[in-house]
């Protein structure tokens, strides 16, 4: 005959007038638990100290354990299911019902060697077809503007540090910039050295190896962990950190397939007349040609290699670009690009040359989202795979990461382009590339980006990536990722995600009272915007702090944890505001019913009746009260 069995479950909660570390020596005198299972007692997860205990047993434990002041429920377990009826089973050849065995009840034919009796009897019947198959076996922080002052008589080179110190963008855009001198004058001296270039390629892979080498060894990490830092399979340039859960580019892809469509499609199935009255400027220009072909011609490209040498480029930066400014905007600056491009184009041939240019393909309008590129992710790395296999890349497309900065790259192409086209202008250079309408797509980007201010969303989220590095990777320390995410807060008081992270990282060696209040502000926040994102903010927060928010965001939380069905989570928030008499009685007094509720729900019939005890004690005059009656008696 079945008995109700019962658990004796610690949640986290003391008993009044009992302090933690007591609790802890306590229990542990008590229950002779190691430190690693008493740091599991005390994590807030429902800890199980006895099992399947009759009522009267439970409640002996609970009074051993309340003496050393944890707060235990017993929890009353569900009676076990009966016994399955047994299956009833035929004998095959007197066909007595009786519960499966080996010999039949009833003749005392043995069920095995029936079976394999039938079985020779199929197989040696030469009409059958088949055989009969078995049955189956069943520190402090100094933000910009922290530092001290200098002193008057500081040197020169004291106040460009200073300033720089306080003023980090400027610090890193000049960095870029003299990189971009350094670059230059490198590839100026390095043509005379041809030779020494060939050899360097020549030993790429040897050198690369012994680095690595040396590298894992160093950082006590396998060679292949390190190596895939240093190369990428793939063969374009691309944007380094993306991540593809960031949303889906939509647009870039749209545009990127409409001039595929165009040139295998339409292009290369009419003549060369047709083509030439949509270029900018048309060849026989009119009122109607000239406006359409402005939007025309970016779409439009001269072949097989133009077409995707731009598509390549508009993948790597489009993509990154328009997830940052969203599709309307992305869409409306690649054609505007596109027009200042064209404009610029057809401007300095006429000055220059006295000639109507005739411009077509998307690179103008690539440019123009290269531009902006470089004003909203100028903290970008791009990586430019360099094959170091020589002729067998073509075999094995493994390539070193060559990373640079997005306003080195930008700013290299813009001079190239500077260069390309003051050649032009000179006769210095005749090639058919449109160099101006390049310049003139990127200065049409940078102009928009900068009236619509993406230099500032980019600052942001460049001090937001440093914190995350900080956190998740650990390629930069914590102080300087606490400096950045400061940074990011004082620049927006309402970042809920810098809060978040500085509550991380002021909390990772332990509670304290500013990583509580980053914790607490972070969840409030997100509370009313992100509810799942405050679900596990708190749920990091109270693991380690063991105690709750404000009163309306803990309430609110409740109810997050209780739609999740998260009815733990859900019962400790309302247990917290039960339990505090400065709760507001308004909230306090759903807290206390709805908590009564749950523990109820859980199993938990003593906590659940001493909550149904409290709400008639605090609050007899509620309109509840007749339920709460009930439950009691």
């Amino acid at each position: 005959m079945s008995h109700q069995q019962f658990h004796l479950v610690f949640r986290g909660f003391l008993l009044p007038g009992y302090e933690r570390s007591e609790v802890w020596e306590k229990v542990q005198a008590l229950c002779k638990y190691d430190d690693e299972t008493m740091h599991r007692f005390f994590s807030g997860d429902p800890f199980i100290l006895k099992k399947n205990l009759d009522q009267a047993t439970a409640a002996k434990y609970k009074a051993l354990l309340d003496k050393t002041g944890a707060d235990c429920d017993i929890k009353e377990m569900p009676a076990p299911p009966p016994p399955p009826e047994p299956e009833i089973f035929r004998c095959p050849k007197c066909t007595t019902e009786q519960e499966q065995g080996t010999t039949c009840i009833q003749c005392g034919v043995i069920f095995e060697k029936l079976l394999k009796q039938q079985q020779r009897a199929t197989a040696g019947d030469s009409t059958s077809g088949t055989k009969e198959q078995p049955p189956a076996q069943s520190a402090p922080i100094i933000t910009p503007g922290d530092a001290a002052p200098l002193p008057q008589n500081a040197s020169f080179l004291e106040r460009v540090s200073a300033y720089f110190s306080d003023h980090r963008e400027k610090a890193f855009v000049l960095k870029s910039f003299i990189l971009i001198g350094i670059i230059l004058a490198l590839k100026s001296t390095l043509a005379d050295f041809r030779f020494l270039l060939f050899l360097g390629f020549l030993f790429a892979p040897l050198l690369l190896s012994c680095y690595v080498r040396i590298m894992a060894a160093e950082s006590g990490r396998t060679y292949f962990q390190v190596l895939k830092e240093y190369i990428t399979f793939m063969p374009v340039m691309y944007a380094e950190g993306e991540k593809k859960t960031e949303g889906v580019a939509g647009i870039t892809y749209a545009i990127i397939f409409i001039n595929i469509f165009v040139f295998y499609g339409i292009e290369m199935n009419v003549d060369v007349e047709t083509i030439k009255g949509f270029v900018f400027l048309p060849h026989e220009p009119n009122l109607f040609n000239v406006p359409v072909s402005a939007f025309t011609h970016q779409f439009l490209h001269a072949g097989q290699g133009h077409l995707w040498g731009n598509m390549l480029f508009l993948w790597a930066v489009g993509t990154v670009v328009e997830k940052r400014i969203g599709h309307g905007r992305f869409l409306l600056f690649y054609i505007l690009s596109g027009l200042a491009s064209g404009l610029l184009f057809v401007l300095i041939v006429r000055v220059f040359h006295g000639a109507s240019g005739h411009l077509l393909g998307a690179s103008g309008a690539i440019s123009g989202v290269m531009g902006i590129f470089a004003i909203r992710c100028y903290f970008k790395s791009m990586v430019f795979p360099l094959p170091i296999l020589g002729i067998f890349s073509l075999i094995l497309p493994i390539s070193l990461k060559v990373r640079l900065n997005s306003l080195v790259i930008i700013g290299l192409f813009f001079l190239s382009d500077l260069s390309g086209g003051i050649g032009q202008i000179a006769g210095t250079n005749t090639s058919n590339i449109g160099h101006w309408a390049h310049i003139g797509g990127m200065l049409g980007g940078v102009i928009l980006a900068m009236m619509f201010k993406l230099g500032e969303e980019a600052i942001d989220e460049r001090h937001m990536d440093i914190g995350t590095q900080a956190m998740e990777t650990g390629k930069v320390n914590l102080e300087t990722g606490e400096a950045s995410l400061r940074y990011a807060l004082q620049r927006d008081p309402g970042n809920a995600e810098a809060m978040l992270m500085l509550g991380q990282i002021n909390s990772k060696y332990g509670p304290s009272d500013e990583g509580g209040d980053f914790y607490s502000k972070a969840i409030r926040i997100f509370a009313h915007k992100e509810p799942l994102k405050a679900a596990l903010a708190f749920r990091e927060y109270y693991n380690i702090y063991f105690k709750g928010t404000d009163h309306p965001t803990l309430f609110r939380l409740a109810s997050i944890f209780h739609k999740e069905k998260d009815l733990e989570m859900a019962t400790r928030c309302l247990e917290i505001l039960s339990a505090d008499a400065t709760t507001p009685p308004t909230i306090r007094e759903k807290a206390v019913f709805q908590c009564a509720r749950l523990l109820e729900i859980g199993g938990f019939a003593d906590s659940a009746n001493r909550h149904y005890q409290l709400f008639a004690e605090l609050f007899p005059q509620s309109p509840m009260m007749e339920k709460v009656q009930i439950k009691i008696s």
